[in-house]
């Protein structure tokens, strides 16, 4: 009987009642779009927290001038290291398709990614998975740019190709395309690709760029580390690009200048102390969170303010319903509970209607808003207020007011 009180309100007033909705669907979208806007300034510095916590230097490398891996590594002992790789295994060359005009759309660039890289960030997918999902199933794994010139599609086995030149013959290795990257999302470490509008922020944004097909000259590969060191395309070393980390903990100062120099000296066109990269990622965080302060205390505000507002309105058109319930026996209480599952049911209806806005607004790929644990959290807060208040202030409204005064006012 309660609760067909309350379905009867929603339905006594519908125009009131639809702006009462859409005012609290639009307050939940907002808490969710305020707390995303707050962990994207955060995402992308926590996987790199630890390294850039630590003693030592980031630095771009760029393979023109440098050794492989195993000669950097040689003349950076007592360091600890984090590199991206990059090669050129041309794919499916053996096709009759291959023809001198079109061979180079075969040879795309090779990012080659440790579990580190790999595991720090996922680009937003077109199809399948990034390679922190691997599947047992005997192949390499790779993910491919967007704009691919082969058309290659999630599933699609592929030929990777490598010349040993020492023995003059064409190794060949099965791989499998497990995803594809939309176009224009982040990737760590800049290694292979060769977009030029980065700049140096000196800060933990230095381990991201932006894959753009607009701007790149070459379709591309994404590859795991693990999975080529364990096939026969791996040659025993490989060639060091992009962003690397080289950590120093526990280096004097002596030794921490020699790294410095050699890394100097060898092929890194970039490099800044962790020291610094900490400080100005966390200049950047504050600053970010002060920008944001003012607009969260806003929509608090908003919430609040909104909430009361709402109840207030709901109550009071709905006094004279309230009292012909108590004169037929109902309690001020039972209509309380009558006013707390009305605004229930707005809750319910509200946030459906601010998921599927905040649904259509994460499927645009330039976008930070998402729904995560802490934007559903916030919403969930909202609601609890909400709901709260919708049981406290009938008893306040009407609680001291007689039945008769109310019925002789509506009339």
């Amino acid at each position: 009987m309660i609760l067909k009180s309350a379905i009867r309100q929603l339905k006594k007033n519908k125009f009131m009642n639809t702006l009462i909705v859409i005012q609290f669907a639009a307050v939940m979208t907002l808490l969710c779009v305020l707390v995303s806007m707050v962990k994207s300034r955060m995402v992308y510095y926590k996987p790199f927290a630890d390294e850039i916590n630590s003693q030592g230097f980031l630095c771009q490398f760029e393979d023109a001038d440098i050794a492989g891996e195993k000669g950097i590594l040689e003349n950076l002992k007592g360091t600890k290291c984090e590199f991206t790789y990059m090669e050129q295994f041309p794919v499916n060359i053996n096709s009759d398709n291959v023809t001198i005009e079109n061979e180079n759309i075969y040879v795309p660039y090779t990012d080659i990614l440790s579990d580190k890289w790999i595991n720090a960030y996922t680009p937003r997918m077109q199809s399948g998975s990034w390679l922190n999902d691997l599947p047992d199933d005997g192949y390499i794994h790779v993910v491919v740019t967007q704009d691919n010139k082969l058309g290659l599609k999630t599933d699609d086995i592929i030929t990777l190709h490598y010349y040993d030149f020492d023995n003059e013959k064409d190794i060949e290795e099965k791989a499998k395309v497990i995803g594809v990257m939309e176009n224009k999302q982040y990737l760590v470490g800049f290694s292979s690709f060769q977009q030029t509008d980065i700049a140096n922020h000196d800060n933990f944004f230095d381990m991201y760029y932006t894959y753009n097909s607009e701007v790149e000259a070459c379709w591309g590969l994404c590859v795991p580390k693990s999975e080529l060191e364990q096939s026969r395309l791996y040659q025993g070393d490989f060639a060091v690009e992009g962003m690397g980390i080289v950590m120093c903990n526990g280096m004097s100062d002596s030794e921490m200048k020699e790294v410095y120099n050699f890394l100097a000296t060898n092929g890194s066109s970039y490099i800044s102390s962790l020291e610094k990269i900490r400080e100005n990622s966390f200049a950047y965080i504050y600053e970010q969170l002060y920008i944001l302060l003012p607009i969260a205390i806003c929509i608090f505000l908003l919430t609040l303010i909104t909430t009361i507002s709402v109840i207030s309105i709901s109550i009071n058109k709905q006094l004279k319903t309230y009292a012909t319930f108590y004169i037929c026996g109902a309690k001020w209480r039972e209509c309380a509970f009558i006013s707390f599952l009305y605004s229930l049911i707005v809750c319910i209806i509200s946030g459906v209607i601010s998921l599927a806005a905040i649904f259509i607004i994460s499927k645009n790929s330039l976008t930070v808003i998402n729904l995560g644990i802490f934007e559903v959290a916030a919403m969930l807060v909202a609601v609890i207020i909400y709901l709260i208040l919708s049981a406290v202030m009938p008893l306040v409204i009407i609680g001291k007011t007689q039945p008769k005064e109310i019925l002789n006012k509506e009339e």
